[in-house]
């Protein structure tokens, strides 16, 4: 029965890996629609924030704590405006695998904010998605990319990594229904500002194509892959986790090159080789073992 509930988390997860995966592409067919940044970014949270915070009660949200993950989330909803921004500017394969090195910064963050200590695997796991960082940022350099640009979509993995940290090591533990909803309601802060004053406020939906994206972004990319993977993590162990959740970059690709034509060379390739197999790494279980108790730190950004 063990055996089974811990093949079924590991299922669940690699279920929401694929659901995550769906959020680059359709992010990118909104924005071929006309959506602004903004918009994209907003619509991202908008439906799995609705859901989540019904369920939060009032006392909860009064806690220093819950302050706290609100103020992280609105970091992270930075990152997360940098992210959809990056896809006007520069090629999409770029931005995808710069988003999935946020292991690298998670591993540097938590080594000089949380007193995490860097160990041999972590270190080889760390120089194999620096490594491929460095293969996409050549092209970029090569095609005459701007610098700033290229350093614009690093916002949002670092974002992503400081989230997962603190997560990992809250100062006051909180159930994990207001860990998620505090997080969502700091993203929440920046993106709707963020959209009232872009080109596109109150804009509706042109088309009932434009709709059903919007709705794919927001359930299909957003809540039901968190939700599976809050699921997942109940019975999977963390070292599975990681693994299934690194699987991530490569359906990001496949459905980028499947449903928009996106070419992926060999240095795509071999960039997105490495940040798998640094996900296939065993690393130390001190890591995540706080973060395994309050699911929603790696499924609220993706949230991812």
């Amino acid at each position: 029965m063990n055996r089974q509930r811990r093949e079924s988390g590991e299922l669940l997860i690699l279920i929401s890996a694929v659901g995550f995966g769906l959020s680059p592409m359709l992010g990118q067919l909104l924005l071929q629609q006309g959506l602004t940044p903004e918009a994209v970014a907003l619509f991202r949270f908008l439906i799995p924030t609705l859901i989540i915070l019904p369920c939060l009660r009032s006392r909860e949200c009064l806690s220093a704590e819950y302050l706290r993950t609100v103020l992280i989330g609105a970091v992270a909803g930075c990152g997360m405006l940098a992210y959809f921004y990056c896809f006007v500017l520069l090629p999409a394969t770029t931005v995808i695998l710069i988003y999935y090195s946020y292991p690298l910064f998670a591993m540097l963050i938590g080594w000089f904010a949380f007193r995490q200590t860097m160990t041999r695997n972590r270190l080889i796991s760390a120089a194999m998605i620096l490594l491929a960082v460095m293969l996409m940022l050549e092209p970029a350099e090569a095609a005459g990319l701007s610098f700033w640009s290229a350093m614009l979509a690093f916002a949002a993995p670092v974002a992503f990594a400081l989230l997962l940290n603190y997560f990992a090591r809250p100062v006051e533990a909180i159930a994990p229904r207001s860990r998620m909803s505090g997080s969502l309601l700091g993203h929440m802060l920046i993106l709707v500002p963020a959209y009232l004053i872009s080109d596109q406020p109150f804009a509706l939906p042109e088309s009932d194509s434009v709709l059903l994206l919007i709705l794919a972004i927001g359930i299909l990319a957003a809540a039901l892959p968190q939700y599976l993977f809050a699921r997942g993590c109940m019975s999977a162990s963390m070292e599975r986790i990681a693994t299934f959740s690194s699987t991530e970059v490569v359906f990001a690709l496949l459905f980028s090159a499947l449903f928009l034509g996106t070419e992926i060379g060999r240095i795509e390739m071999i960039a997105s080789g490495l940040i798998l197999m640094a996900g296939f790494i065993r690393l130390e279980p001190d890591d995540g073992a706080r973060l395994k108790q309050q699911p929603g730190g790696h499924s609220l950004i993706h949230e991812k």
